[in-house]
């Protein structure tokens, strides 16, 4: 009887660090090995704190070793089966994250961009229309988006509507993330009636869309980050 276990399925988390605030890495790494999917980190920054409902927060950008740590990982011929990129300390680091992808990826590593930049109809703190810029250069080279509503407009060149978001709405949102070349689309935060949120899904390059329950549930910072980690994890475990 053969009782070797089968590999484990590897995804590389590309995100901060805050060390306060339920967000990031510190969501990322523990959600991801709980599916069962081991969970590499390359952090893109180390905050003290997120910066959605802090002030005076620390934050030390770790543009200098994204590379280094990616070609130490290509030359000992770690595989990677997952990347899922989330919040960028500079526009600049967009460029980065693509040559880290390049570096580690395999032809069948499914790539997915959490373009965090904004929330609520406004950017994030010290982020503007150039991080926008630098995610829309991404957008060709992941198999999946996960922008929030807001996000997602600002992606699309598209005015925010805070909600109800109708079906021709978002129909407008997703046309104009394939014509920047998604692939992939899962809007989160949809409002489609004043008391309930849910997701959104959209094939780009078929236009077929799907809409999974949606709940009446409050979104606090680091919810959404606990169901993309988790989403991407069950994507790789179930991509074979």
């Amino acid at each position: 009887m053969d009782n070797t276990l089968p590999p484990l399925k590897r995804i590389a988390a590309i995100h901060d660090l805050s060390g306060l605030g339920k967000c990031s890495l510190t969501v990322a790494l523990p959600v991801i090995s709980a599916t069962g999917v081991e969970c590499a980190c390359i952090p893109t920054a180390v905050l003290s704190t997120h910066t959605g409902e802090f002030t005076g927060w620390t934050f030390r950008d770790l543009s200098d070793d994204m590379l280094p740590i990616a070609r130490h990982w290509q030359r000992e011929g770690v595989r990677i089966d997952g990347i899922y990129s989330g919040y960028l300390a500079s526009p600049e680091q967009a460029e980065l994250l693509a040559q880290t992808i390049d570096c580690i990826a395999a032809p069948d590593t499914l790539i997915i961009v959490d373009p965090v930049m904004a929330d609520n109809g406004i950017y994030y703190s010290q982020i503007d229309d150039r991080m926008c810029a630098a995610f829309r250069r991404l957008l060709s080279r992941a198999d999946v988006i996960t922008p929030n509503i807001t996000e997602a407009a600002l992606l699309a060149g598209l005015p925010y509507e805070p909600g109800t978001h109708s079906d021709a709405y978002l129909a407008q949102l997703f046309r104009a993330l394939g014509a920047l070349g998604a692939g992939v689309v899962t809007v989160t935060g949809v409002r489609p009636q004043p008391d309930v949120i849910g997701n959104v899904a959209c094939d780009c390059r078929t236009g077929e869309m799907y809409a999974p329950g949606a709940s009446g549930a409050v979104l606090r910072h680091g919810r959404c980050v606990r169901l993309r980690a988790g989403r991407a994890a069950r994507a790789r475990r179930t991509a074979e």
